[in-house]
């Protein structure tokens, strides 16, 4: 199923701060937008702790780490966000049905 940010639910978490949370497998995405700002943060979870992952984070790999949220976003770049997150669902699934038909 292709998810875009349309089919993000938001709710107010507090006064003008309003949240998105949405499951990709092991991967949780959270999507903020607060007060009267135009653009969106996102950050991800595994486990209830921050990640950064390749191809998402722009400062993933670098040595002073940056940070753990992705700030200024419009709505098109959430969705590529949300692509990303469905492929490795999608793919880690698969790796999970391959380990099973192995024999060892």
């Amino acid at each position: 199923m292709k998810l875009s940010f349309d089919n993000l639910k938001f709710t107010e978490v507090r006064p003008n701060h309003f949240q998105a949370i949405h499951q990709f497998g092991q991967y949780e995405l959270s999507v903020i937008l607060e007060g009267r700002k135009t653009r969106y943060e996102v950050a991800i979870f595994k486990d209830g702790e921050f990640v950064q992952l390749p191809g998402i984070h722009p400062d993933y790999g670098r040595d002073d780490a940056g940070s753990d949220v992705i700030p200024y976003l419009l709505p098109e770049d959430v969705t590529g966000i949300m692509t990303k997150l469905e492929f490795l669902e999608t793919f880690s699934k698969e790796v999970d049905i391959r380990k099973k038909d192995v024999i060892v």
